[in-house]
C-alpha cells in the first residue's frame, strides 16, 4: 500500500481593491506649467477686457466706418473699390467679422488682442532657445502680455500693432531655428499687414550677404504678399490700387513727426520742412550701409544674441531717425529688447525700461489728445464728424491747424497743430523728454550691440 504526502493548502489570498499610481513626476510638472501659462493669460485677458467698451477717435472716425462699408457692399465683394488706408489682409479679418456678424468694436479689438498672445508664444519660444527651463518662458510670456503698451495698443485703442509684430517676432524665431523660408514667409505676412515691418529689412539682407539666410528664400517674402492680394483683383479692384497701397501710404503725411518719441521732436523748424525729412530718410540709409559694411569686414560671430540685438537695435533706429513716424511705430523695438533682455547680464534690463517709459509716454499725449476719448482723460481733439485721423496715412480731413493744443487734463501743453488729423506734438515739453529717454535707449543699444560683437574669443 503506498502512501502519498499530504498536499500543502494554498495560502489563502486577501483581496485588495487596486489603487490609482500616482502621478510622474513630469505629468506633475507639465501640469504645474501648464497651469501657470493659463493664469497669466487669463489675468491678462481680464485686464483688457476692462477698456474693451472703448471707443477710440481711430475706431470711431475710421474703423467702425470701414465694417459698416464691408458689412453693407457683400463682404469680400465690397474691396471692389477702395475705402480704406489699410492694406488688404488686415480689411479680410474686418470682413471675416462681418460674415460671422461679430460687432465692430469687439471683433476689431479681439483680433488684436488674440495676436497679442501670438506675439507672447514667439517670445517664449525665443527664450526657450536660451534657458531649457520653464520660469524664464513663462516671465517673457507675461511681461509681454502686460507690457502697457501691448495693452493699449489692443485693448484700449484698438490698433493692429500687434498682428505685424507678432508674425515679425515669428520670424525672427524661425531665423534662430535656421529654418529661412518660414521666416521669410512669416516676414512676409508682418509686411502684408504693415509697412512698418521694414524695420527688420537691413537685418535680413545681411543675414543673406552672410549666407544665414539662402537668397532663394527671400523670394517668400513677396510671393505671400501677392497671394494676398488675389482676393480683391478677383472682384474687380484695378491691380494698380492693389499694389500701391504702400506708395500712397507713404506720400500722406507731411508732419516730420506724428506724436512719435523721436529726434523730430526737438527739431522745431516747422512740421512739414521738407528737405528735413528727406535728410532723415539719407541718415536711416546711410546708417544701415554702414552697419553692413561693418559686419561684412569683420564677420562677427552670428550668434542668437548678434542677432536679436541686430533685429532690436534696428528697430529701435530706424523709427528714430524717420519722419513721419507715429508714436505706436516703436511697438516691434518694445517687445524686442524685451525678448533681447533674456539674452544679455542683467544690468541692460535698462534698455527695455526706458524704451517703454519714451514709448508709454507717447501712448498717453496721443490718448489724451488726439485720441481722446475717455478714460484717460482728454485733450480737445477731432470728432468723428470732422473727419478725424486715419490711422495711418492722415487721408481724410482732420481737425484746423494751426492752433495751441492745451491739455485738459493740466498736464504739460505745447503746440498740437496739424492739418490732417495727427498733430506733431512738436514743442511739447512732454513728448521731448520722452524723446531724450529714448534717445538714451538708442545709445544703450547700440554700444551694447557693438560691444557684443567685439568681444575678445567670439
Amino acid at each position: 500500500m503506498t502512501s502519498h504526502a499530504a498536499t500543502p493548502a494554498a495560502p489563502l489570498r486577501t483581496a485588495v481593491a487596486p489603487t490609482t499610481p500616482p502621478a510622474p513626476r513630469g505629468d506633475r510638472s507639465r501640469l504645474v506649467r501648464a497651469a501657470v501659462l493659463v493664469v497669466i493669460a487669463i489675468a491678462a485677458l481680464g485686464l483688457r477686457l476692462a477698456f474693451l467698451d472703448h471707443h477710440s477717435l481711430d475706431f470711431t472716425a475710421f474703423l467702425d466706418r470701414w465694417y459698416t462699408h464691408i458689412a453693407d457692399n457683400g463682404g469680400f465683394a465690397a474691396f471692389s473699390e477702395s475705402f480704406a488706408d489699410y492694406n488688404y489682409p488686415y480689411l479680410y479679418l474686418i470682413a471675416i467679422l462681418t460674415y460671422l456678424h461679430i460687432p465692430a468694436l469687439v471683433g476689431i479689438k479681439g483680433i488684436s488682442i488674440a495676436f497679442d498672445f501670438v506675439l507672447a508664444f514667439f517670445a517664449y519660444r525665443i527664450v526657450g532657445l536660451r534657458y531649457p527651463t520653464f520660469w524664464p518662458r513663462a516671465l517673457v510670456f507675461g511681461l509681454i502680455l502686460f507690457l502697457p503698451t501691448v495693452v493699449a495698443n489692443s485693448s484700449y485703442w484698438g490698433q493692429a500693432d500687434g498682428i505685424y509684430s507678432a508674425f515679425a517676432v515669428g520670424g525672427i524665431y524661425f531665423l534662430l531655428r535656421r529654418r529661412p523660408w518660414l521666416a521669410c514667409v512669416f516676414i512676409g505676412l508682418a509686411l502684408s499687414f504693415k509697412l512698418q515691418a521694414i524695420f527688420l529689412i537691413p537685418v535680413v539682407a545681411f543675414l543673406v550677404l552672410r549666407r544665414r539666410i539662402p537668397w532663394r528664400s527671400l523670394l517668400a517674402i513677396p510671393a505671400v504678399m501677392l497671394l494676398l492680394d488675389i482676393p480683391p483683383l478677383l472682384f474687380g479692384a484695378p491691380i494698380a490700387e492693389v499694389l500701391g497701397v504702400y506708395v500712397n501710404q507713404t506720400g500722406s503725411y507731411k508732419q516730420l513727426t506724428l506724436g512719435a518719441p523721436n529726434l523730430y521732436q526737438w527739431i522745431s523748424l516747422g512740421g512739414t520742412v521738407t528737405w528735413i525729412a528727406y535728410a532723415g530718410v539719407g541718415v536711416v540709409c546711410v546708417l544701415t550701409a554702414a552697419a553692413l559694411l561693418y559686419a561684412l569686414r569683420h564677420k562677427p560671430e552670428l550668434d542668437d544674441t548678434a542677432i536679436l540685438l541686430a533685429v532690436a537695435t534696428s528697430a529701435v533706429v530706424v523709427p528714430f531717425f524717420l519722419p513721419a513716424m507715429h508714436e505706436r511705430y516703436f511697438y516691434m523695438a518694445e517687445v524686442l529688447t524685451v525678448i533681447v533682455a533674456f539674452y544679455l547680464p542683467t544690468r541692460y534690463w535698462i534698455i527695455p525700461i526706458l524704451v517703454q517709459i519714451a514709448s508709454f509716454g507717447g501712448y498717453y499725449d496721443s490718448l489724451t489728445g488726439d485720441q481722446a476719448g475717455g478714460g484717460f482723460g482728454g485733450r480737445p481733439g477731432g470728432g468723428p464728424g470732422g473727419g478725424g485721423p486715419r490711422p495711418d496715412t492722415g487721408m481724410g480731413g482732420g481737425r484746423p491747424s494751426g492752433g495751441a493744443g492745451g491739455r485738459a487734463d493740466g498736464g504739460m501743453g505745447g503746440n498740437r497743430s496739424g492739418g490732417d488729423g495727427y498733430t506733431s506734438g512738436q514743442g511739447d515739453t512732454s513728448l521731448q523728454i520722452y524723446a531724450g529717454v529714448m534717445a538714451m535707449a538708442v545709445l544703450a543699444l547700440v554700444a551694447t550691440t557693438v560691444t557684443h560683437i567685439r568681444r575678445p574669443g567670439r
